[in-house]
């Protein structure tokens, strides 16, 4: 009987130990630390919606077939790291998060977006990203569209290295070093293959 007690412990212990990297994995982190991966999972999710929506603006006003190619591979791509976020963000800190793109902010969604005070009649120019686009057309609209979505991947690249900076390893969340360590990678090739896309659209 006593053989079996110890062989029952034996079992639970080997399971507590498999079980508790999950459990730790799904867990907030507490501090500054996991108020930085708050700030950081929101702010990325927002950061991304505003590339969906002009990538969504490129898919309807872009005539070059490799433009209309990156728009949608960028509307693939972030989509599904906005719902990854979001699922990390309910599952470690239970904060259910929407973004609000700006079509929805020039319809009218401004008073529910704590900036009641500013303007409703140009949200794009209020973002700083799409100033002035839809004044352009044709190549003239791919070449200054390509060049703000180059500016909103800088803006990406750094707000990932900011996390790297500030969680060291070990402290945060794997997963969310990773993702930020895959954007950085990722932005950075696309940051150069629209470089020279834009000097393709200039040639």
């Amino acid at each position: 009987m006593k053989k079996v007690w110890i062989v029952l412990s034996l079992v639970v212990m080997a399971f507590s130990a498999i079980a508790a990297p999950v459990t730790l994995a799904d867990a907030p982190i507490e501090g500054r630390a996991g108020r930085a991966e708050a700030r950081f999972l929101e702010g990325m999710i927002d950061h991304h919606q505003m590339a969906l929506d002009m990538a969504n603006d490129c898919l309807i006003k872009a005539t070059t077939e490799s433009v209309s190619t990156t728009c949608q591979n960028i509307i693939d791509a972030q989509t599904a790291e906005i719902t990854l976020m979001q699922g990390w963000l309910l599952e470690w800190y239970n904060v259910d998060y929407s973004p609000m793109s700006m079509m929805d902010m020039s319809m009218g969604g401004m008073e529910h977006s704590g900036m009641e005070g500013m303007p409703a009649t140009d949200p794009a120019m209020m973002m700083g990203m799409m100033a002035g686009l839809n004044r352009l057309e044709g190549v003239e609209y791919e070449i200054a569209w390509t060049e703000s979505m180059i500016d909103h991947h800088d803006d990406a690249i750094h707000m990932s290295e900011r996390l790297l900076e500030r969680i060291l390893e070990g402290e945060g969340h794997a997963e969310l070093r990773e993702l930020a360590a895959q954007i950085i990678t990722d932005q950075s090739a696309e940051i150069e293959m629209m470089e020279q896309l834009i000097l393709d659209l200039t040639a």
